[in-house]
């Protein structure tokens, strides 16, 4: 059994606007490492899978050379907000972290951190920009959590945003998840 896991009914219902296949389990977390580290721990006690696969939006650093729609494999993903940027704080796409599992995706490093950046300065962006291409908020939990239940972890994100521009009017969230609703459906729908 797949679990497919949002972490906002927006980003679900965007990927999924007819509803999720019946074929999946569903689960919608909150927005949030915490949120998301919680919802999955008491999911997987509940059922056993084999896969997760997170579908959501990410904000993407400057120096990424990533573009708003663009659609990424998320092949690890670091806690930059809660511990040292050491190797340790890192958390990699399950037991699996290789094997491109989404076919031609661009494979990128994510940041998970508490909020958007709207209040961070050039150099830490630049510092960030050194570890990670993107901004999650619950992609260290959702790799952390199938690592300790052995869950295969594939987490895919559409771009929306970048990083450090907090003025969501110049966000592209619908467009973002359209991009992600053409690419998911065929595979999964």
């Amino acid at each position: 059994m797949t679990l497919l896991v949002f972490a906002t009914e927006m980003e679900r219902d965007g990927v999924f606007p007819h509803g999720v296949p019946r074929e999946f389990d569903c689960l919608v977390t909150g927005v949030g490492v915490l949120a998301a580290a919680f919802s999955l721990g008491k999911a997987f006690q509940k059922q056993e899978y084999k896969k997760a696969i997170q579908i959501g939006i990410a904000g993407a650093y400057t120096s990424s050379d990533l573009q708003l729609g663009d659609i990424v494999e998320v092949r690890s993903d670091c806690l930059v907000e809660f511990l040292p940027w050491e190797p340790n704080t890192f958390f990699a796409s399950g037991m699996f972290p290789t094997q491109n599992n989404s076919g031609t995706l661009k494979a990128v490093k994510g940041a998970t951190v508490l909020g958007c950046s709207s209040s961070t300065t050039k150099e830490i962006e630049a510092a960030r920009g050194d570890v990670a291409q993107i901004e999650t908020m619950e992609g260290a939990a959702f790799f952390a959590a199938c690592k300790e239940y052995k869950v295969e972890g594939v987490q895919i994100r559409a771009i929306s945003n970048f990083a450090t521009k907090y003025e969501k009017t110049e966000w592209k969230t619908e467009e973002a998840l359209a991009k992600l609703r053409e690419f998911i459906l065929p595979i999964l729908g």
